[in-house]
């Protein structure tokens, strides 16, 4: 199967298709056709070699972890899927080596789920890691409750804009933070409060919003936001980053449970997410589409944050 692969580590001129073969099924997988992946973030960390440390890689590398297509082979012990369901999927593995830039993949029947039946396979494949960070975020790790207030960095990020519905939904006052141009924007996804972080004190906004402080924090930035987000927090709540893991001396001295989240495959909370979107409960990320064949440039735009909504790539070889 033809695929983009990177067998050094480096800038993107390290990435190149190239013919590689698809593993063994196990008995417990399905084979997906990818028709669609998304760029993260984290693909381009990945190709520089920044998370070696955090993650045992094996090169050469195929990048990308969403996955959207169809089921074309089931292993013997699978029994929830079969050939032609249309599925979408967080596909990051124990090892970082099999991708989703590529025509096929081999997945744990854990770690997929039916696609919305309300979405596209090209809209669904910008869903999975964005939704399960926000999703594990707030609920497995902050245990967010209906009523109590949640303060989102990066609202209008493509994790902040599902935390921000996915907070409405569980009955959560939310507080989020972005520029001014994108204030409407948050509004139409539920946010009860925007503060445009490039004007005042975001601290002293918070604290006028809740005086005594909030019950969640949600980092989705990180570096002096996460510093600011600290001051905002009530002693007994909780904050959760995804960028980065908080420090545990600080909160101890403010008596707040703090912790890093790095999302988990997971097919059930998948399932869960579409459920939400069918009942347009919760709305999906502006897509752009482009050819996997220009996955450089692509992972380069979405460095430099050149793009508009989330970047999916077809798979297109």
């Amino acid at each position: 199967m033809k695929a983009i692969i990177f067998d050094k580590f480096g800038d993107s001129s390290v990435l190149k298709t190239s013919d590689i073969t698809l593993p063994d099924l196990n008995n417990d997988e399905v084979t997906v056709a990818i028709a669609f992946t998304s760029v993260n973030p984290v693909d381009a960390k990945i190709r520089a070699g920044h998370l070696v440390e955090m993650l045992s890689h094996k090169l050469p590398i195929v990048p990308g972890w969403d996955v959207a297509g169809k089921v074309t082979a089931v292993g013997s012990a699978v029994s929830s899927f079969k050939v032609g369901d249309e599925v979408y999927a967080y596909a990051r593995k124990a090892e970082v080596h099999d991708g989703t830039y590529a025509e096929f993949i081999n997945l744990s029947e854990s770690a997929v789920a039916l696609k919305p039946s309300t979405l596209k396979l090209s809209a669904a494949a910008a869903i999975p890691l964005v939704g399960l960070t926000a999703h594990q975020s707030l609920f497995n790790t902050a245990d967010l409750k209906k009523g109590e207030t949640v303060f989102i960095t990066a609202g209008a990020g493509g994790v902040g804009s599902l935390a921000i519905q996915f907070a409405k939904v569980q009955g959560a006052t939310v507080i989020t933070t972005a520029s001014s141009k994108n204030h409407d924007y948050l509004k139409t996804l539920g946010a009860d409060h925007t503060i445009d972080y490039t004007k005042g004190n975001v601290v002293e906004s918070v604290r006028k919003i809740a005086p005594q402080g909030v019950d969640v924090v949600f980092d989705a930035s990180g570096g002096d936001s996460l510093d600011e987000a600290w001051l905002t927090i009530k002693k007994g709540g909780r904050l959760v980053s995804i960028v980065q893991p908080p420090d545990e001396n600080k909160a101890r001295e403010l008596g707040v449970q703090a912790t890093f989240v790095f999302v988990e495959p997971s097919g059930a909370e998948l399932k869960e997410i579409a459920q939400l979107i069918d009942a347009k409960k919760v709305k999906t990320p502006t897509i752009n589409i482009r050819s996997v064949k220009e996955a450089a440039k692509a992972q380069d735009e979405n460095e430099q944050r050149k793009t508009q909504g989330k970047v999916v790539l077809a798979i297109d070889f």
